[in-house]
């Protein structure tokens, strides 16, 4: 990968080569990078569905706990919990 020098008045002082000027190796490492990252972004969004299943849950617990004492939950998990 090149770099290529570019005018002062574009506030940059470098710039990575277009897309028409990567070579086959460029692109490659690319598209790797890419896989690898999706691969760990769905892993982080089924962990996050996961993680937001087990707060409702525990919520609903919470709240129907409360209910059968008769209480509000922030009183229940304060003098319970």
């Amino acid at each position: 990968m090149n770099w290529i020098n570019q005018p002062a008045e574009n506030n940059l002082t470098q710039s990575v080569n277009p897309l028409t000027e990567m070579e086959d190796q460029d692109i490659e490492m690319f598209i790797k990078a890419f896989d690898d990252f999706m691969k760990h972004a769905e892993t982080e969004i089924d962990s996050h569905k996961k993680w937001k299943e087990a707060e409702e849950y525990t919520n609903r617990y919470f709240e129907e706990k409360a209910a059968e004492m008769e209480v509000t939950v922030d009183y229940y998990m304060q003098e319970f919990l």
